[in-house]
């Protein structure tokens, strides 16, 4: 099998239409979650706000026919955040992959290696995508259940391929889904005036024209709440700005959460926050994970059959974590949930070391739905690296 680097136009639309084209072949359409078109497109030309080098690469068969594909790039905030000790040799991370089967994985795991000492790095890390924080993830359980937005779906046997190539599992999670039937009452009812007012609190509504003053004060307190977190590195405006771009047409504004002290200014950052849509992905699916005008008017036309919604992510300020606001934010989250007549909430990426996320939604009825891991490979040096 022969590695080709994307160089063209026509290279990018191959690289883009190859991943629904093996779901297709292998019967799990219904299944894989495609990435935005876009995105794939600012990473091949440089004009996207990430600004470290991406590569994309296809594997031909014998008949010169794609029948896998990887994205390689450097990120120079995340090898600090992952080990610090690294800076002078940074991971080779690694994303967008997709495989026929397991011969053709083993060739993509194969060019990795090789990649990774042709530029000196130390470390193959992935799959995550060059966004602000880790994204993506291999599932290594669950792969019956579909993929929804924002998360990884894969094959099962990605997993079994990478852990006999040497790479070790890192960062193990889950995703979690809930049954909103099955959500109690005492969580899914709506905090009244009267408990605002006790509490000294107020959710501020968000509407769609004025998601973008939701997204300037949200910034903080994202920023705030994850910087603890061993992936995570500090998302810029434009960095924000460029992942909520069209969340707008695509938004239920009684999902989103914003709380803020009674008193607290209009422009303040919330204490405590939920950013919650209905999943786009079945959408995503037909059109190819192209976000044009006809995938927009489809996306709006059928807004109101969705009936999953997809937590993308929730946080409460550190200077007020351990006062309750998680909980009325869930209250408020489940109550619009049902009034809405949603089916299930998923919930995106809840790390096994971090139980008290968990919980969250075990309480309100929800289950483990998918479980995935980052995989990671320590190269071993040659000895010119060793002598310098």
């Amino acid at each position: 099998m022969r590695p080709r680097q994307v160089s063209s136009r026509a290279d990018l639309a191959e690289f883009i239409d190859l991943a629904p084209r093996l779901a297709r072949a292998r019967g799990e359409h219904d299944h894989h979650v495609p990435l935005f078109a876009a995105d794939l497109r600012n990473w091949f030309t440089g004009r996207g706000w990430f600004d470290e080098p991406v590569e994309l690469w296809l594997f031909d068969d014998g008949s010169g026919e794609a029948e896998a594909r990887v994205m390689c790039h450097r990120s120079a905030a995340l090898a600090a955040e992952l080990h610090p000790d690294e800076a002078s040799a940074p991971p080779l991370f690694f994303g967008a992959v997709e495989a026929a089967d397991t011969k053709a994985l083993n060739e993509v795991i194969a060019f990795l290696i090789e990649r990774a000492g042709h530029v000196g790095a130390s470390r193959i890390f992935g799959p995550v995508s060059p966004l602000p924080n880790v994204t993506g993830g291999l599932l290594t359980d669950g792969q019956h259940r579909p993929g929804f937005f924002d998360t990884a779906w894969n094959p099962d046997f990605y997993w079994p391929a990478f852990a006999e190539a040497g790479f070790a599992a890192w960062g193990p999670a889950h995703t979690w889904e809930v049954p909103v039937g099955s959500i109690p009452a005492s969580r899914a009812t709506a905090i009244t005036a009267a408990e605002w007012h006790t509490r000294g609190l107020r959710r501020r509504h968000v509407s769609r024209f004025g998601l973008h003053r939701f997204r300037d004060r949200l910034l903080p307190t994202l920023n705030a709440a994850f910087s603890d977190l061993p992936y995570y590195t500090e998302i810029s405006p434009e960095q924000l700005r460029s992942q909520m771009q069209g969340l707008s047409a695509l938004m239920d504004p009684d999902l989103i959460i914003d709380i803020a002290g009674a008193d607290d200014p209009a422009d303040a950052p919330p204490r405590c926050f939920a950013l919650v849509i209905p999943d786009p992905v079945p959408i995503l699916r037909r059109h190819g994970g192209r976000l044009g005008v006809r995938t927009v008017l489809d996306l709006l036309r059928r807004r109101r059959t969705m009936t999953d919604a997809v937590l993308i992510i929730q946080g409460t300020d550190p200077s007020h974590q351990g006062s309750g606001l998680l909980s009325l934010a869930i209250r408020e989250l489940n109550s619009a949930l049902v009034a809405n007549g949603y089916r299930r909430l998923r919930v995106t990426f809840i790390a096994e070391d971090n139980p008290a996320s968990a919980a969250v939604f075990a309480r309100s009825g929800g289950r483990e739905m998918h479980r995935l891991v980052f995989v990671d490979r320590f190269l071993t040096p040659t000895p010119s690296q060793e002598r310098r």
